[in-house]
Formats: C-alpha cells, sequence, structure tokens
C-alpha cells in the first residue's frame, strides 16, 4: 500500500507536487519520497516533466540489496517509465 498527499496544485502554472505518507518498503523501497510533475508546451506539444527525490529503503549503513540505493533508483525509474507511458497511451486515445 502507498499512501500519498497532495502538496500543491498550480492550475496555472500546470504542476501537481505530491509527497508519499505511509509505503511499504516492499512495494516501492523508499523513504522521504517528494514529486512534481509539470506540463510545459514546446514546439505546439506538451511535454511532460516528472521529477522526484527520495532517500532508499533502509536509511542506515550497509543497507540489504532489497533496500539498496540501485533498489530504491530502480523502483521509482519503473513508476515513472509506465506512469509516463500510461499518460501518453490514455492521451493519444490508443
Amino acid at each position: 500500500m502507498i499512501e500519498e498527499s497532495l502538496t500543491k496544485y498550480d492550475e496555472a502554472a500546470k504542476t501537481i507536487s505530491y509527497k508519499i505518507d505511509n509505503v511499504d518498503p516492499k512495494i516501492l523501497p523508499v523513504n522521504n519520497y517528494a514529486a512534481t510533475i509539470s506540463i510545459k508546451e514546446e514546439g505546439g506539444k506538451s511535454i511532460v516533466e516528472w521529477k522526484g527525490a527520495f532517500y532508499r529503503g533502509f536509511m542506515n549503513n550497509d543497507p540489504p540489496p532489497e533496500l539498496s540505493d540501485e533498489a530504491a533508483i530502480k523502483a521509482v525509474t519503473d513508476i515513472y517509465k509506465s506512469g509516463l507511458a500510461a499518460l501518453k497511451t490514455k492521451v493519444e486515445g490508443k
């Protein structure tokens, strides 16, 4: 389970920011995750940017592999890729 909360919404700037309040590290091995999604017009197209900041799932030294920096980066990257791909499919009506 992942519990998130909206921290900022700016319709004019086309941005939303959110944070993860509670997450099972087996689902997403991160701590203190916060992100912003923004949409910008560029050359007649919409560009979506999704930026996040987080710590690995194990905050002390010598994390187990499933809670390491690498595991956290891979998990977040996978979410961003699948989320952006789903958005592209939805927007393009495919």
